[in-house]
């Protein structure tokens, strides 16, 4: 069905799909199933739900779609979760691109869209009620970092980048908070991460005299570049974004590579919810938890759903207590972390 009658059809059939549904459906829409932890995560908000009775006798149950394969194919699932699957909002962990191709089939729909990864500053520029994310953007992060360096003394900032499309937005949000604050654009450093020469970029930092390093990407080797960094300078200061976390739980679970380097990361207890071992994972838990307490408060008609999640404070989520600005960009979001003795520490 075309998206511009999709609306209509779908409004008008919610409440007696509702009486003959024997679940409560909540979409999961992933780039790929490369991410187990996150689906762990999912099924694991969807279980404790259930153990908590689902709702009025209704089991909560979760459809899990991709946006493997072509371009276009995240919209394409997006469709089939809405009006094939019928589920009563959807939750994401998709890069930018992606996002704004399930953002706008959320528009269409009037459907509420929960995302946990992408960071990108125009998703939330739409000015439309029904896209919301539980991470903080890239202007949120730029702002905490920046906040961080000057507390460290300010000085020289360089940004590693590369071509990946989520990393320039990160880029260019870095470089225009850090020349409005400072009045001083950062050196912006390219990577090529398929022909990546360790020594050239290290000849880069070298010569820029730079006080500072931030990085807003994961690349496998980061570990071993930050490692010979802070041995030709063991006064620099290094940074990284939220996505650059998300790369280091995988990379070095223990953060032995990564003693003293700043990151955009939420607090959690991962030894209260064991399963829950990464930011993605909490962050996937939390919007679950988010759609389903919506659920128990308003029942389960879309529109009631967005309105609820999109003007309440849901108090619950292990990562801090979950509101929403009217752009759908999540109030206080960016917490900042530092590796402290092998752990990370909240910096307040």
């Amino acid at each position: 069905m075309p998206l511009k009658g999709m609306s209509q059809a779908i409004q008008q059939s919610d409440k007696n799909s509702d009486d003959l549904a024997a679940c409560v459906t909540i979409g999961l829409l992933l780039p790929d199933l490369s991410n187990p932890d996150v689906i762990k995560a999912a099924e694991f908000a969807i279980d404790q739900a259930n153990a908590a009775g689902g709702y009025r006798g209704k089991d909560f149950k979760l459809m899990i779609r991709t946006a493997e394969g072509f371009w276009g194919a995240g919209s394409k699932e997006s469709v089939s979760l809405v009006y094939e699957d019928q589920v009563r909002a959807i939750v994401g962990a998709l890069d930018g691109r992606n996002g704004h191709l399930a953002e706008q089939v959320a528009t269409k729909s009037h459907l509420s869209y929960i995302e946990t990864y992408a960071t990108e500053p125009t998703l939330s520029q739409a000015f439309v009620p029904w896209f919301m994310r539980v991470v903080p953007n890239d202007n949120q992060q730029a702002v905490t970092l920046l906040n961080q360096i000057q507390n460290e003394g300010g000085g020289r900032i360089g940004i590693l980048s590369t071509q990946d499309y989520d990393t320039r937005y990160a880029v260019k949000s870095l470089t225009r908070t850090v020349a409005s604050k400072t009045r001083r654009s950062p050196l912006v450093i390219e990577l090529d991460p398929t022909e990546f020469h360790q020594e050239k970029v290290l000849e880069k930092i070298l010569s820029a005299q730079i006080n500072h390093l931030v990085i807003p990407f994961d690349v496998s080797f980061l570990s071993d570049l930050i490692r010979s960094a802070k041995e030709v300078l063991p006064d620099l200061n290094i940074y990284g974004t939220l996505h650059f976390a998300m790369g280091a739980e995988k990379q070095d679970p223990t953060w032995k590579d990564y003693e003293g380097v700043y990151m955009i990361r939420p607090e959690f207890d991962s030894e209260r919810y064991p399963v829950l071992t990464s930011s993605r994972s909490v962050y996937m838990s939390d919007a679950i938890n988010l759609v389903v307490h919506a659920i128990g408060q308003v029942g389960t008609d879309r529109v009631d759903i967005t309105n609820y999640i999109s003007k309440s404070k849901y108090s619950a989520a292990l990562t801090g207590s979950i509101s929403f600005d009217d752009l759908g960009n999540r109030q206080n979001a960016s917490t900042l972390i530092q590796i402290r003795n092998g752990k990370p520490e909240l910096i307040k």
